[in-house]
């Protein structure tokens, strides 16, 4: 039984390694689970939208959509909402609870088929913090699976016909329903061999779960008939993070604790069996700042932790559960700052920034992602006008990545450009703003920080990594690309600022997707396909 139990592991592993030689990004997280893939084709990791560098075609979107880009041969699929006919007065009954399913070819972007799915709840256009459109559908070749996160699954063939659907009321129906609304779903479905796993708010009443608590359902993917629930529960904050192989069965880390009162406690972690839905182990993790606001990512050695509050990472073992270290992110820190007189970087190596009044590094949400030995995220800026800001500015980090190795503890931090000038060059330390238009000029947003630059307090897609190359996407339409094989996080590593659209007139919360040497990315206005002429 063993023996046969480990092959089929192997030709688990050896199927998804022959998913990303072929190119194809199957679910949000890529061919693997950790937002990665391999391939032999040059990646376009300099481009331009603006302008039109290294841009192969644009297609105009009827309306705004925060779904992953799913490639499958020469088949794109992603999510928008329903197209909003004309702007309210008042911005907040810019609402919908509909979404659309599309199925696009992938060499020019034109519409193959599309599917409408509606739910039982409304969201705003446009969110800072996620929308019915923020789940991203998945693909097997055969069939594709998109969720309307106010409460539905559907699963199509690909022709774009109905199979089967699943629906379900959300945490705030279920628990308080005078707040009936999906809210901040980061949860991304993905599939392992036969099984859909998804997440969505138990209705029972027993004592094994608890109502109203979100947890995994392995589904079969062909019917949608229930296979398992998982033991332990996940806070709808949470993305999760699965691997075939990292710790000898396929597996997916989970997180719990959060904002508004998210019922899942205590924070921590579980490592969950994607057998049979069973607790592989958990972890309490409930200090102040605990929260599951971020891709819970692993590898075979380590999974990660990040508390907010704290300026920490906890570092676990992946197989155990077991924490190894907690690494101050504050402390033992080269820090490269931008000199716009002496117009280099300057480095303060080994620098203490504990000694600063109120210093804070704030990994900004879900953008942490594992290459090898080391943990990279976007920083949050505080509010750059601050006395604390003006008085220690060029010690504190601003619109700064870090670099964390995970076995050592050393954090690295450098600031990027913002954009780019009127004269062509990078700009540095500003706070910039988005009008947030859809394709039609509609202003639809409610919530005036989702007109920021994505530097502060909001949910930016999440990185990919192809090769040894990174890719993090800012909400003004920044997508900024680094390398990982480099001895250090300077100069070096940064590769290129890749503008999604004009200055100040371009807004995106999606995570790129790479497939056939080609990188597909998004905007409220435009899906883009990016690669060599």
């Amino acid at each position: 039984m063993n023996t046969i139990t480990l092959s089929l592991f192997v030709v688990l592993d050896c199927f998804c390694c022959n998913v990303a030689i072929a190119q194809d990004w199957p679910q949000a997280a890529g061919p693997h689970g950790d937002w990665s893939t391999r391939t032999e084709a040059e990646v376009p990791s300099s481009f331009n939208v603006a302008t039109g560098d290294n841009v192969l075609w644009t297609r105009t979107m009827e309306e705004s959509g925060q779904s992953g880009i799913v490639v499958w041969n020469d088949r794109l699929f992603l999510t928008i909402l329903e197209p909003c006919k004309s702007e309210s007065d008042d911005p907040k009954e810019n609402r919908t609870s509909s979404i659309r399913a599309l199925c696009l070819d992938a060499s020019s972007g034109e519409t193959v088929w599309e599917y409408g799915i509606d739910s039982a709840v409304e969201t705003g256009y446009m969110g800072g913090f996620s929308d019915l459109t923020s789940p991203s559908p998945i693909t097997d070749g055969e069939f594709v699976w998109f969720t309307n996160a106010g409460g539905k699954l559907v699963c199509l063939d690909w022709q774009g016909k109905f199979v089967w659907e699943r629906s379900w009321r959300s945490e705030n129906e279920i628990l308080k329903p005078e707040k009936a609304f999906p809210f901040n779903k980061q949860f991304e479905p993905f599939i392992v061999d036969d099984t859909l796993v998804h997440a969505e708010p138990y209705e029972g009443d027993d004592a094994d779960r608890q109502a109203g608590w979100h947890y995994l359902y392995g589904l079969e993917k062909k019917t949608g008939k229930e296979k398992w629930i998982s033991q332990d529960s996940i806070t709808q904050y949470n993305t999760p993070g699965y691997s075939f192989d990292a710790i000898g069965k396929p597996s997916v880390l989970i997180g719990r604790g959060g904002y508004h009162d998210v019922p899942e406690s205590p924070s921590g972690y579980s490592m969950i069996d994607l057998a049979n839905g069973k607790r592989i182990w958990k972890t309490v993790l409930d200090g102040e700042g605990d929260t599951a606001l971020s891709n819970a990512c692993f590898n075979k050695d380590f999974a990660v932790w990040i508390s907010e509050d704290d300026n920490r990472l906890t570092v676990l073992n992946s197989s155990s559960g077991k924490i190894q270290k907690t690494i101050d992110l504050r402390s033992n820190v080269d820090l490269r700052v931008y000199n716009q007189v002496l117009g280099r970087y300057v480095l303060r190596e080994n620098f203490d920034l504990t000694a600063l009044p109120k210093s804070s590094i704030f990994p900004a949400w879900y953008t942490n992602i594992i290459a090898d030995n080391h943990l990279y995220f976007m920083c949050f800026n505080d509010d750059l006008k601050q006395p604390l800001m003006k008085r220690w500015r060029d010690l504190l980090p601003v619109h700064c990545f870090a670099r964390v190795n995970l076995i050592t503890g050393k954090v690295e931090i450098m600031e990027v450009p913002v954009h780019f000038n009127d004269r062509g060059d990078y700009l540095w330390n500003e706070e910039l703003k988005t009008t947030g238009l859809n394709s039609k000029g509609l202003d639809l947003i409610s919530d005036v920080r989702s007109k920021r630059d994505g530097w502060w307090w909001c949910f930016n897609g999440n990185p990919i990594k192809v090769n040894d190359t990174l890719f993090f996407t800012t909400m003004i339409g920044n997508c900024y690309a680094f390398k990982t094989n480099t001895k250090h996080f300077d100069e070096s590593a940064f590769v290129a600022l890749n503008p999604l659209g004009p200055r100040g007139e371009t807004w995106s919360m999606n995570t790129p997707t790479f497939a056939d040497g080609k990188l597909f990315h998004r905007t409220s206005k435009k899906l883009i396909c990016v690669g060599k002429p």
